[in-house]
């Protein structure tokens, strides 16, 4: 890299051409200090070294102006006093009206040629600003925001290192593809909106849940859009008034936010799905949409067989009541209840098998069928269905019979009976 003979420094540069190197240099390190304090607030705490270098640099250019006494400083006070461009850590340079190097400080000096070749090629079409790759003295790749002032018929160049913040992007740009290749596996739909309530990513499975096309969603439309279409296909309610509305979108989001919105949306007739609010790192708020259709069915079908048992169970005349595996009350008829009024009016723990059989053994004669009630109902042994003729203190028959159900439940009948009683207390049930 060669430079015009002749200019020492930008402060002799400028006084031959008329300039204010002052003015020049402390704007342009403003401008740098701004992008990079932008950078420190994106970015890690290792910029506050760079914060702290173009800090002294300034500083430097304004003692660099500073006369050591009363006495105004001669020309050759550039010998004693250091420039002050030469202290900044990062490369700054001048180009002439034809694009050719006249002056560039010493970090200059020490990196590639990389700035030259883009300085040119941005003067040629009039830009100004922007970031590069450039190659340091050291042979590594570094990353450089570049700016330009243009003072008359001469250009002053400043770049600064952006490699911090280009490693962030990246990362996270890796981040977002990672999540993207996870949620596209997915069945339950995904909409995450940043904190400004702009849909920032969705997954394919929210555009088969919703309906919405692909173009419409790239748009990042913000949340209220987003609800407002969804409205108009029948995934939301429609509001009596826009009031209404406005508030329903404020609850909904504010819920989000604190993780506690649950609801239920039915679109159509048959389709079901659970949608979730959940806040996101960074003020953002993830909505799930998960098909639950099949589910919702499966429960409709489980609520329609239970009623159809109760009735079932209602219309027969005979006591009868239904135990789990675990000996737990699970249901009985009027008829039982009539029959043994004493457990009508319990709670469901009470009117369990160990809550029962002292109730039925403490009326009726010794009887080895009580065990074997027992074993059947817990599963500890024969789960073949049984019956056996029992006889009450008074002398009263009372037939018995288990009926094993599934799931480990069985029925159990327990009333009079117009037989009489073939098995003595003195013997047991085979």
């Amino acid at each position: 890299m060669s430079y015009k003979v002749g200019i020492k420094t930008p402060a002799q540069h400028c006084a031959r051409k008329g300039l204010n190197v002052l003015g020049i240099v402390e704007q342009n390190l403003l401008i740098s200090g701004l992008v990079f304090r932008a950078t420190l607030i994106a970015m890690s705490s290792g910029y506050a070294l760079l914060r702290n270098n173009l800090s002294g640099a300034a500083q430097a250019l304004r003692a660099y102006h500073t006369p050591r006494s009363n006495t105004p400083p001669s020309d050759s006070s550039d010998d004693h006093w250091p420039d002050p461009a030469e202290l900044h850590p990062h490369p700054i340079w001048i180009t002439s009206h034809d694009r050719q190097v006249t002056w560039g400080n010493n970090a200059f000096k020490t990196s590639e040629s990389d700035f030259v070749a883009t300085c040119k090629h941005w003067l040629s079409i009039g830009q100004t600003e922007g970031r590069i790759q450039a190659h340091s003295g050291a042979g590594s790749i570094c990353w450089y925001d570049i700016t330009a002032q243009l003072q008359d018929h001469e250009t002053l160049w400043f770049a600064s290192p952006v490699d911090g913040e280009v490693r962030a992007e990246a990362s996270r740009r890796e981040f977002i593809q990672t999540m993207s290749k996870t949620f596209a596996q997915l069945s339950t739909g995904l909409a995450i909106f940043d904190r400004k309530r702009t849909l920032i990513h969705f997954n394919p499975a929210l555009l088969d849940i919703t309906g919405l096309d692909f173009e419409s969603l790239s748009l990042k439309p913000d949340l209220a859009t987003f609800l407002d279409t969804l409205r108009g296909k029948g995934f939301l309610p429609e509001p009596k008034d826009y009031n209404d509305w406005r508030d329903q979108l404020a609850k909904l989001e504010s819920a989000a936010e604190n993780g506690s919105y649950r609801d239920v949306w039915e679109p159509r007739d048959g389709v079901t799905y659970r949608v979730s609010g959940k806040p996101h790192p960074d003020g953002a708020i993830a909505f799930l949409l998960e098909d639950i259709s099949a589910e919702t069915a499966h429960a409709r079908e489980a609520r329609a067989e239970l009623c159809l048992l109760e009735n079932a169970l209602n219309a027969v005349t005979t006591p009868h009541v239904i135990f789990d595996g675990l000996g737990a009350y699970v249901r009985s008829n009027p008829a039982f209840q009539s029959i043994w009024p004493e457990l009508a009016h319990k709670k469901s723990a009470e009117k369990s098998l160990s809550g029962c059989l002292p109730l039925w053994q403490k009326q009726m004669l010794p009887h080895g069928a009580w065990e074997k009630m027992r074993a059947t109902v817990l599963g500890c042994g024969d789960r073949k269905g049984w019956k056996a003729v029992l006889s009450s203190k008074e002398g009263r028959p009372f037939e018995l019979q288990c009926t094993p159900l599934a799931n480990r439940h069985t029925l159990i009948e327990l009333g009079p009976s117009n037989k009489p009683a073939i098995v003595t207390h003195q013997q047991s049930v085979a």
